[in-house]
């Protein structure tokens, strides 16, 4: 529309004589430029519009191309650098990436009810029965290796039932080494390698308890070293340690002066996994173990510890399907340093067994112990016991129910073992005919 304006006056503008038809002309011309410079600006806009947009586009897709980089490098960095946690078989777990590093929880509740009954003239009828309920265990178990599956560590904080469970003791450490496929070095707070029932876990146990003569012998835990051995069926273990049931005493307090522990065991048939515990699972093989131990330490004087211990024991273990058998004949000697003292020979039997009447699930089992403490007056003491377990999900979590029965008052205890006149057995004095109800749930994490 202008340029038509523009034209027009032009023309009308030369028609009425006003301006010369070159100067039309030269208006028409400049009319052609200021177009020509129009269309040219108008398309540098259109081009820098473009161009601006372009370098906006390329900025965010430049920025998030940084981002899933970073993004990236950060995952990178979780997986060379951060943690790998979970629960598996072993318990729950912490791992680095690589596996040298790994800490392992697992946890351990036995709660238990007893009623107990014993035959003691000097109560009154309404005074010789007593129940009620208690924490038997309470404990967490931390287990892994540092920088290599080769080098190892096992702690267990655990409830101290001899503060009347008031507090919280180190039950058990270690550190090893797996020097090669055969042996492992140990030094730490250890049970030592004696009895098979004391090496069996408490978690894994065919009755509440462990037998009363088992109780009597017991050599318990010592700090000191340990050597294990083995080669095909063949495993041996060694220990030196500060002696029997020294538990976490200073080196200045120790009674003995040398405490010197060997087992030796020979898997005639199975897997030597089979002999973790004391029952028989349906679709497993024929089980059977032999071992052999034997326990010399030299008393201190200068702690008061002059006697001098011998102890050896023989055991079997067979388990076949939902069958199980388990025999342990455990001897003793202390030959006192003093001649005011006379030697003391003792010894004791365990013959227990069980079936699974509901595979995995339902078991029955019976126990037979006796004990001759080798005290002028006292008979040798023969107790039984009888119960069953309940497995709710394996040991993990399952209920067991027995009943404890002596015909003896319990023997003078060995000062060496513990003492079997204790509610940790469900036992209070120890009489003839007392008898204990024991039921106990157990749930492992």
């Amino acid at each position: 529309m202008l340029r038509k304006n523009w034209k027009t006056a032009a023309f009308t503008i030369a028609g009425l004589g006003l301006m010369t038809p070159a100067q039309g002309d030269q208006i028409t011309d400049m009319q052609a430029q200021i177009d020509s410079l129009r269309s040219e600006l108008s398309q540098v806009q259109v081009d820098q519009g473009d161009n601006w947009l372009n370098e906006r586009r390329a900025e965010e897709v430049k920025g998030l191309i940084m981002e899933v980089l970073s993004d990236a490098d950060t995952r990178a960095s979780l997986l060379n650098d951060g943690a790998i946690a979970g629960h598996g078989e072993d318990g729950f777990f912490i791992m680095s990436p690589d596996g040298a590093f790994a800490m392992y929880v697992t946890g351990q509740i036995n709660f238990q009810y007893i009623y107990n009954d014993q035959d003691d003239s000097s109560m009154s009828a309404d005074d010789d029965d007593e129940g009620g309920f208690q924490l038997r265990r309470a404990k967490i178990n931390l287990d892994g290796h540092i920088s290599s599956p080769r080098v190892g560590y096992h702690v267990v904080l655990a409830r101290d039932w001899f503060d009347s469970g008031n507090g919280v003791i180190l039950e058990e450490y270690n550190v090893s080494h797996q020097v090669n496929d055969n042996l492992q070095v140990a030094a730490g707070l250890m049970l030592l390698p004696f009895q098979a029932e004391d090496l069996v876990d408490s978690t894994r146990l065919l009755a509440v308890e462990r037998t009363p003569t088992n109780e009597f012998f017991t050599l318990n835990r010592a700090e000191g070293i340990r050597l294990r051995y083995s080669d095909g069926p063949v495993r041996l273990t060694f220990m030196v340690s500060d002696g029997a049931d020294s538990e976490r005493s200073d080196f200045e307090d120790d009674e003995s002066e040398l405490a010197l522990t060997g087992r030796v065991t020979y898997l005639v048939e199975g897997e030597e996994s089979q002999g973790d515990d004391f029952t028989g699972w349906s679709g497993q093989g024929q089980f059977l173990r032999l071992g052999a131990a034997y326990h010399f330490e030299y008393g201190d004087g200068r702690n008061g510890g002059t006697d001098n211990y011998h102890a050896h024991t023989l055991d079997a273990q067979w388990e076949n399907g939902p069958y199980n058998l388990f025999v342990a004949y455990t001897g003793a000697s202390i030959d006192p340093d003093s001649s005011s003292s006379a030697d003391r020979d003792m010894d004791g039997l365990v013959v227990q067994g069980g079936i699974h009447v509901v595979p995995d699930k339902f078991e029955v089992f019976g126990q037979w112990f006796t004990i001759d403490g080798d005290v002028s007056g006292e008979d040798d003491f023969d107790g039984c016991v009888v119960g069953f377990n309940y497995y709710i999900n394996g040991h993990r979590t399952k209920f067991t129910t027995d009943v404890i029965w002596l015909n003896e008052d319990a023997p003078t205890s060995n000062p060496f073992g513990d003492s079997i006149r204790t509610s940790r057995l469900g036992l209070i004095d120890g009489k003839e005919d007392e008898m204990a109800i024991r039921s106990q749930i157990q749930v492992l994490f």
